[in-house]
């Protein structure tokens, strides 16, 4: 298990980190930022933004795809465990990540936990996703070795 922490935010003594817990089998997928998540240093903000859009709000016709929208899209929680998933992995190291593992057979193996941790000894887990998460938002057309165009 590889554990990383990052200073969040300082106000006076207490102080607020991002706090990752990664098995080894998922490393080689995050994006290099993906320890600076939600600080004012992080720049992939605006590429889970578009990615979101393009996957989700431009593909789903909100009259049409009703139940997609009232089960996903419109869900909050929903959109924000995406962009975290679209913020901290690298798309392109995930493609490579696919072609090099064609079957895995205990996705728990795989997983990401990514916590708040405080100075006061205070750690909140705010996502607990595995490869089954990720693989439902970045497809890969194996048959053909070509990605789908998400950028």
């Amino acid at each position: 298990m590889i554990i990383k922490q990052h200073l969040l935010e300082e106000t006076n003594d207490y102080k607020k980190y991002n706090y990752f817990e990664i098995t080894e089998n998922l490393e080689e997928i995050l994006a290099k930022d993906y320890i600076l998540y939600k600080s004012s240093d992080f720049k992939n903000d605006s590429v889970a933004e578009e990615l979101y859009k393009k996957n989700f709000l431009d593909k789903y016709d909100r009259k049409k795809d009703k139940e997609i929208y009232s089960l996903y899209i419109d869900d909050k929680k929903f959109e924000e465990k995406v962009k975290f998933i679209y913020s901290v992995i690298d798309y392109k190291k995930y493609i490579n990540f696919v072609a090099k593992n064609i079957e895995i057979k205990d996705p728990l193996e795989y997983t990401i936990k990514y916590s708040i941790l405080d100075s006061e000894g205070s750690k909140i887990e705010i996502y607990h996703i595995s490869i089954v998460d990720i693989s439902l938002f970045f497809k890969y057309y194996r048959d053909k070795k070509t990605p789908l165009n998400l950028l």
